[in-house]
């Protein structure tokens, strides 16, 4: 999945519908007039679907909570307590909230 910026995507959208419109006169309505119209039909349509497609939430950020004399830490997002060790490996994400585990370390 690749987050996007729908509020920049939309205006750019548009903005082909605007051009088509100026491109249609110059070459005359009875011409290519269907043909232009198709497309700037297409392209409202794909404006209308961005405002229809579902918000994802972007990823959180953390880090374990580790308590020194156990292998376990508390997610700083969630809280949740979290074996962190698998072996001699810390886990890179809280498989609670996956949260992506980075930065500093608190213990």
């Amino acid at each position: 999945m690749r987050l996007i910026d729908a509020d920049v995507l939309k205006p750019k959208i548009l903005e082909y519908v605007k051009a088509l419109e100026r491109i249609k006169y110059c070459y005359g309505y009875d011409t290519f007039g269907k043909y232009y119209n198709g497309k700037k039909s297409a392209y409202l349509n794909v404006a209308n679907l961005i405002d229809e497609a579902p918000t994802v939430e972007e990823r959180k950020h953390g880090h374990w909570i580790e308590h020194p004399k156990h292998p376990i830490g508390d997610c700083s997002v969630c809280g949740e307590r979290v074996p962190i060790y698998s072996g001699s490996k810390k886990y890179k994400s809280c498989p609670y909230c996956g949260a992506k585990m980075e930065g500093v370390n608190d213990g």
